[in-house]
């Protein structure tokens, strides 16, 4: 079984709608490793995260406030498996979010 190491994501969330952040690519499956959010603005923004086909209430897994000006890890993303086709959304507009992870092959 082949396992590959990625940076998932290294990108500032949008406004608007949750957008896909990781998809894992066809015949593999994901596992999140490290998961870090840095708010660069004044005030504290709140991340939603979503696992499955799509963001709805019904698929949100966690949500995290980043303090204004702050850098924080997101522990409880660490170890989350994310099988193909499910992929991980997030919303929370003017953060930078990294998320470092590895695929393997499906079993």
């Amino acid at each position: 079984m082949a396992v590959n190491w990625y940076v998932f994501t290294q990108s500032v969330i949008a406004a608007g709608a949750a957008v896909a952040k990781y998809s894992p690519t066809a015949k593999r499956q994901g596992v999140i490793h490290s998961a870090h959010a840095f708010n660069p603005t004044a005030a504290a923004i709140t991340l939603n995260f979503y696992l499955g086909a799509s963001a709805v209430a019904g698929t949100q897994i966690w949500q995290v406030s980043v303090p204004a000006g702050k850098t924080i890890s997101i522990p409880e993303l660490v170890n989350l498996k994310i099988p193909n086709p499910n992929m991980l959304f997030v919303d929370g507009a003017g953060v930078t979010l990294t998320i470092t992870g590895a695929e393997a092959d499906v079993a």
